[in-house]
């Protein structure tokens, strides 16, 4: 048990319980600092809160979406303009196909000359060691190496890459060279750029995980594709709400519930869907799929009318020819 210091008392504020119950649970501890922040002063702005919390304004940015995610503040900013298909592709990234060039990489030898030489080579390598947290081996200095040499990223944006590549646990040599082709294709290669990547990343990794507490999955950091995937969506203008409905789709589609590639890229093809047809909200998507449903199953009773229609003509049909035989024999028999 703990006893609190009774001096505390003499300057309190409020906050709820359900800030407790669900933050410790889920919420990071940026989140948490960020709504005690806001709690203990509600006309605070979030320039004001980046200085007594140590947070980048990104992420103070992100926290605040979460908290207005769970219900927990009230979103104050306009509503969210519906983007047309033309917006849309304006806010896309326009990825650059890389052009075909050799690459060898280079001997133990080469890159102990070109570290003596090269001062913000040999700081990449060292920052590289503490990042990563081991002694680089030859095929890990190659990797670092190709980032730099084949992809044409500076070292201090290398830098940032690894640091990246690490706050997703995507550290194998794979992984980073598959960031780094990402980012140069992408015009990724400044630190600006960087910058407004990573913070993207950081929000769609916040939507991954605010999915995985509503849908019971694991929270644990996805892989970089999955991560691009909730970029994408991100970047389309759908939310939660929208990423949610999409998942409960693909559940009753696949009778399965677990967040896995196979289930995302079935996620990813009814987002696309919703994106050809103009629908960006939920309520669209709602009004959307009523329609859809409404006029397959008017095809499917126009269909099964028809059906009994012609059916009913047949055995009409049928019933007259039997009807002529017997008619006939009746006669040949008197």
């Amino acid at each position: 048990m703990f006893e609190i210091s009774p001096k505390v008392y003499s300057s309190m504020f409020s906050l709820p319980t359900e800030i407790a119950d669900r933050g410790l649970k889920f919420a990071s501890g940026e989140q948490l600092k960020v709504i005690i922040a806001i709690f203990r002063n509600p006309q605070i702005t979030t320039e004001e809160i980046t200085k007594i919390t140590n947070l980048s304004l990104g992420t103070v940015n992100e926290c605040v979406e979460y908290w207005v995610a769970n219900g927990i503040l009230k979103d104050t900013q306009p509503e969210r303009v519906i983007k047309t298909e033309s917006q849309v592709q304006k806010a896309e990234k326009v990825k650059m196909p890389l052009p075909e060039i050799h690459f060898t990489n280079p001997t133990q030898a080469e890159i102990e000359k070109i570290l003596k030489k090269n001062g913000s080579m040999k700081r990449l390598f060292l920052e590289a060691q503490e990042i990563l947290g081991k002694t680089l081996g030859y095929s890990m200095q190659c990797t670092i190496y190709s980032i730099v040499n084949r992809y044409g990223i500076t070292p201090d944006v290398a830098n940032c890459l690894l640091y990246f590549a690490k706050s997703i646990d995507n550290t194998s040599q794979n992984d980073i060279l598959k960031i780094a082709k990402y980012w140069a294709e992408n015009g990724i290669t400044d630190m600006q750029s960087a910058d407004d990547y990573i913070q993207e990343t950081e929000k769609a990794l916040i939507t991954f995980r605010e999915l995985a507490v509503r849908t019971k999955n694991d929270t644990s950091t996805p892989t970089f594709a999955v991560l691009e995937l909730f970029c994408e969506w991100i970047r389309w203008g759908y939310g939660i709400d929208e990423i949610e409905k999409a998942f409960n789709i693909m559940k009753a589609e696949k009778q399965t519930g677990r967040l896995v590639w196979n289930n995302i890229a079935h996620m990813n093809g009814t987002i696309k869907n919703w994106r050809k047809q103009g629908m960006s909200t939920l309520e669209e998507i709602e009004k959307g799929t009523k329609k859809f449903q409404s006029k397959s199953q008017k095809t499917t009773k126009e269909k099964e009318t028809s059906f009994d229609v012609e059916r009913a003509q047949e055995m009409a049909k049928e019933h007259r020819k039997s009807f002529g035989a017997k008619k006939t024999k009746k006669g040949r028999g008197a």
